[in-house]
């Protein structure tokens, strides 16, 4: 449990540091997300306003393609993040924060 907490805290960067760790587990639950979807979720934050495609998140994250999916899919469900046309390769998706 001290693992995951630590790696949760890891992935959440600077929101972390302002949460105790009572906090950070209430958020989680409140939030209903999973910690693949909360590590996709910072990724892109962290990003900037450019966006990421989902080729760009597996390249920076250890997971399969079909849990970067299942992360993106549900984020877009739950409104806290946007997809828009890629303008260069109008076949893919750019995924932004909300």
């Amino acid at each position: 449990m001290e693992n995951l907490n630590k790696l949760i805290k890891f992935q959440m960067g600077r929101y972390s540091k302002m949460m105790s760790d009572q906090q950070l587990q209430e958020e989680l639950k409140n939030m209903k997300l999973t910690k693949s979807q909360m590590i996709v979720l910072d990724i892109l934050r962290s990003s900037g306003q450019g966006g990421v495609t989902p080729k760009q998140l597996l390249d920076k994250v250890s997971f399969a393609p079909r849990t970067v999916r299942y992360a993106l899919r549900k984020l877009l469900k739950k409104k806290l993040i946007k997809r828009v046309p890629c303008l260069q390769d109008m076949r893919q998706w750019i995924y932004v924060p909300a």
